[in-house]
């Protein structure tokens, strides 16, 4: 009997003991879930349009309108020079210029080499006024040989101010030497072959021709004689 109450006793005391965890236990999660949802109804969301103290500024980027392109940069345009001679080079001499070192009329310049391209044939440049610069004449000449032989055809070619004036007569003759000039004046020889002496000694003429410039054309003072346009009649 008296172990049955001993036994009745010890499982009133251990029921009480389960009893008491339980209600602590649940009592701990219950003060601890409340704690939580306390602290969570405290904080609050930050209004529409703010940010936290602290927080980085946002970057805003405007989104495209729709079709719309963007415009590329401007390329930046290549940065050029006018071109310059090179050391040593000098420009070509204009077509018209007939002048030379030393001399106000070089038999060898562009303006005489176009003079003479201008002739039907084959010529050179031979005789040619010898004025020097700052003091040249009016008329200039330059004798022009077309051949290499005694009796090749001969042209007076004259020009003033750096242009070519044409020839002193439409055919050119044989024999022909200018054998003056001056300010503006050129005194031409022209021989012919008076019998069978050799080419390099016409005994003919001379017949002598003064070219001159009369202020705006050249003019030839006098006539030649039919020894000399006609030499085989």
């Amino acid at each position: 009997m008296k172990n049955t109450v001993r036994l009745g006793a010890l499982i009133a005391v251990a029921a009480a003991l389960v009893t008491g965890c339980t209600d602590e236990s649940g009592a701990g999660t219950t003060t601890s879930t409340s704690r939580a949802a306390a602290a969570a109804s405290t904080t609050r969301a930050p209004a529409p349009g703010t940010q936290n103290p602290g927080s980085p500024a946002p970057v805003e980027t405007a989104a495209p309108q729709p079709g719309a392109t963007v415009a590329p940069e401007p390329e930046t345009p290549p940065v050029t020079q006018a071109p310059t001679s090179a050391p040593g080079t000098t420009s070509p001499a204009p077509a018209d210029n007939i002048s030379g070192p030393g001399r106000c009329i070089d038999p060898a310049s562009t303006g005489v080499q176009n003079a003479l391209a201008s002739l039907q044939g084959s010529w050179v440049a031979g005789q040619a006024s010898s004025d020097q610069p700052g003091s040249c004449g009016q008329l200039l000449y330059v004798r022009a040989i077309g051949g290499n032989s005694a009796g090749a055809p001969i042209h007076i070619l004259f020009f003033r101010n750096g242009k070519y004036l044409g020839t002193g007569t439409s055919e050119p003759y044989a024999f022909t030497t200018v054998v003056g000039s001056s300010n503006n004046a050129v005194t031409v020889d022209y021989r012919w072959l008076a019998g069978d002496e050799p080419f390099a000694a016409p005994q003919g003429g001379p017949a002598t021709i003064t070219y001159s410039w009369n202020g705006s054309k050249v003019v030839m003072g006098g006539t030649l004689p039919t020894e000399v346009t006609q030499p085989h009649r």
